[in-house]
């Protein structure tokens, strides 16, 4: 009878939970199930990927065995590696990531990018990021950008925290303040050179077709607007004079298809916008600013 999981009860190598481990996530259609074992055994055993091979001979023992096993247990049940590891890498940060947050996704380094090179040589920067998560837009950006100061607001508690654990482990905790804040409700006192967001623009129709991967274990909250996935663009856009320094830049991630009403929704509040592509050619950030602004 074939096994469904590693017994305990004999010697299992490195090497030899590999070889079962890839076999098994394929057999469980478990996306890149190589990758998957390896960063899972790595997370275990404490170690580095290279060590998986110059140690590829090293038993595991009971203990080590019983933790993968269950957080295969997990991964099978379509839960995001991300969660089970307790942490994801993000524009040359690692960061903990838990169910309260959004995991943060490649998509969005284009986003940091961008700021990245709009801040470079700036001194003094006052920069915002709205719906926080993780963090992760803020403290990459703050790590960049030494010069730049950051309030990252987020309407959730366990992110805040969350958020704030990040900043300190990344080293900018002295720049990134984190607050519990609803910016559909109230807004900073202050106004800022450059204003960050990756909101919950997924329409609410949309979320029962998303992967069960996303939709059964991500925060709603941090999906969806639970109205047509505009409701944050048009709030920053009302609300850009009251945050927004004149010489300003917002930037933000948006989604699929949203590509023309984000350009009616800047536009109706007579503001200026460039659409970014991501490297799949697919719309995904949104630069906007004054007339007349630099945004580039």
């Amino acid at each position: 009878m074939r096994r469904t999981q590693p017994a305990i009860d004999r010697v299992w190598t490195v090497l030899d939970v590999i070889d079962w481990g890839k076999e098994y996530f394929a057999r469980k259609d478990v996306d890149s199930p190589r990758l998957t074992i390896e960063l899972m055994i790595c997370h275990v055993l404490g170690i580095g990927r290279i060590k998986l091979y110059t140690d590829h001979e090293r038993p595991l023992s009971p203990a080590e065995l019983a933790q993968l096993r269950a957080m295969i247990e997990r991964r099978v049940r379509q839960e995001p590696l991300q969660y089970i590891l307790g942490e994801a890498p993000f524009y040359g940060c690692m960061l903990e990531v838990t169910a309260d947050v959004l995991i943060p996704r490649p998509e969005t380094e284009l986003l940091v990018e961008r700021i990245v090179r709009h801040g470079k040589g700036r001194n003094g920067l006052r920069c915002l990021d709205i719906g926080t998560g993780s963090g992760c837009i803020a403290i990459a950006s703050a790590v960049h950008l030494p010069q730049s100061t950051w309030l990252a607001l987020d309407v959730s508690q366990a992110a805040a925290e969350l958020a704030r654990r990040n900043a300190e482990r990344s080293g900018v905790a002295d720049r990134v303040n984190v607050v519990v804040m609803d910016i559909l409700r109230e807004l900073p006192s202050e106004k800022f050179d450059v204003l960050a967001m990756n909101p919950p623009y997924i329409p609410s129709a949309d979320v029962p077709e998303l992967e069960p991967v996303v939709r059964d274990y991500e925060p709603h909250i941090a999906l969806t607007d639970d109205s047509d996935g505009l409701t944050f663009y048009r709030r920053l856009a009302s609300v850009a004079p009251d945050i927004m320094a004149e010489s300003g830049v917002m930037f933000w991630e948006i989604g699929f298809g949203q590509k023309e009403s984000i350009i009616d929704i800047v536009m109706a509040n007579r503001l200026a916008v460039e659409i970014v592509d991501d490297l799949s050619g697919i719309p995904r950030l949104a630069i906007v600013g004054n007339s007349g602004v630099t945004m580039s």
